[in-house]
């Protein structure tokens, strides 16, 4: 049996993360700081699921997420450093609190956990997956910041595939394209038109179509199973195309 990490599984590309693991039997411990949604997750995933509630920009909370997989199931054999926050705004209207909240959940929170996991990876010789995003591979007008932090992200996996390789230990990114999440909801609500948003996202992709949840985490799923095991190092867009044009 194996035992995953996912941060950030309260909803959208997190908890289908959940899903698709559970689905392949995995014990995992699940992470979020909205409970109420994170209990929901958890009990679409069945038996040998652990919940822990918390900020993944506080560095116990990331500690605490290996410590109860090591204590509940013996080990760690895959984290899916998940959890981000997203932000349309120029950057002449972003302020001190964005940028930090930004880099905070995106790079930071991601870096605690790479942190708290290595040597509990190491002995498993298992991997880590970051969700970044297509905006750390293509730039995309009016959020800046966010395009900042899911490169720097792209740019850890890559760099820590290299320093963690003789350990056994696989790093990839993967780089969705306009997934239809709550969090893209969210970010919908900050434009002047939604709906037209929308609209435009789906057809901005040459599939035609928003992205999934679920090919996100499937995509998760592939890069830490045994099909993927010479694959370390790459930033795997799920982008319906976007980032071939």
């Amino acid at each position: 049996m194996s035992t995953g990490i996912v941060t950030g599984a309260a909803n959208g590309i997190g908890a289908a993360c959940a899903r698709a693991f559970a689905g392949a039997g995995w014990d995992l411990v699940l992470v979020d700081r909205d409970e109420g949604q994170l209990v929901q997750a958890a009990s679409a995933c069945g038996a040998g699921v652990e919940i822990l509630a918390g900020d993944v920009t506080d560095r116990s909370v990331n500690a605490a997420a290996v410590t109860r997989a090591e204590d509940r199931f013996g080990g760690v054999d895959a984290v899916v450093a998940n959890a981000g926050v997203n932000l349309a705004r120029s950057i002449d209207d972003t302020g001190d609190e964005d940028i930090e909240r930004l880099f905070a959940v995106n790079v930071r929170a991601v870096i605690y956990l790479a942190q708290a996991a290595h040597r509990a990876l190491s002995r498993t010789a298992g991997s880590l997956v970051i969700m970044a995003s297509k905006t750390g591979l293509v730039a995309q007008r009016d959020s800046p910041i966010y395009c900042a932090t899911k490169g720097a992200a792209i740019q850890l996996a890559r760099a820590l595939a290299l320093d963690w390789a003789p350990e056994g230990i696989r790093v990839n990114a993967v780089c969705p394209g306009i997934v239809d999440t709550p969090m893209l909801e969210s970010f919908f609500d900050q434009l002047p038109d939604p709906e037209r948003a929308r609209a435009e996202s789906a057809t901005a992709q040459p599939l035609g179509r928003l992205a999934r949840p679920e090919e996100c985490a499937a995509a998760a799923l592939f890069l830490v199973s045994e099909g993927a095991s010479f694959i370390t190092g790459v930033a795997l867009p799920v982008d319906g195309g976007f980032t071939a044009e």
